[in-house]
């Protein structure tokens, strides 16, 4: 079977946690979300992200917003991930509060989230036309139309090590919904993809209704 897994790239004790699958469907207890926050992450202050502004903080959460990460529970740390912030040069970044950074000498450790893909069987593999889209999820968490661009809020994006510019996915200005990734011509058995996010409300109140979709394919 082939399996498909979103993990912490880096980030002490983050690193290597994988973001759970729901499991139940349904289910809004476990580790199966990515929230963006203000400086002081979920449970701190302050917590939202400023209109027009993009996160000074990331964490994996539960649909609520709720640290979710590694134990020991609600402490500020155990579910933190690198935070990637876009602020406002299409070419750099601020890494964990240090700016200025060029997004051509970003190593993947630094990127937000690792997507790893392994195909089922013993053959290796290589992949193509990798991309990840930024969608909008419906009462039951589906999607409607992955092409569509959400609406509300920013989302920015670049491959770390690849690529040297963000990419917006979401909201105003934004004219695709898509991160293409550099094809893997190297067959393997496992896979590893890198990428870094940044989001930007762009009117009050929480978002929960968008979300990522990762589309792969192999030969």
């Amino acid at each position: 079977m082939n399996t498909l897994t979103f993990i912490a790239p880096s980030g002490a004790p983050a690193s290597g946690t994988i973001i759970e699958q729901l499991d139940p469907p349904g289910n809004t207890s476990g580790a199966n979300h990515v929230g963006f926050f203000g400086a002081g992450g979920p449970q701190g202050v302050p917590f939202a992200i400023i209109v027009d502004k993009y996160q000074d903080s990331t964490y994996i959460t539960n649909t609520s917003g709720f640290n979710m990460g590694v134990a020991p529970f609600g402490v500020k740390a155990s579910g933190e991930l690198n935070n990637t912030k876009y602020d406002g040069a299409v070419n750099l970044a601020n890494i964990n509060g240090v700016g200025g950074i060029e997004l051509s000498g970003i190593p993947q450790l630094s990127g937000t989230l690792l997507i790893r893909f392994v195909p089922s069987g013993s053959t290796a593999v290589r992949t193509q036309n990798v991309l990840l889209r930024t969608v909008v999820l419906n009462a039951s968490s589906g999607i409607d139309d992955i092409t569509g661009v959400v609406v509300g809020l920013k989302v920015q994006g670049f491959e770390p090590a690849a690529d040297a510019l963000w990419t917006q996915t979401a909201g105003d200005g934004a004219l695709d919904n898509r991160i293409f990734f550099v094809d893997h011509n190297a067959p393997d058995l496992v896979h590893d993809f890198f990428v870094s996010l940044s989001v930007s409300p762009e009117a009050v109140g929480q978002r929960n209704d968008f979300g990522m979709f990762f589309i792969i394919e192999f030969l």
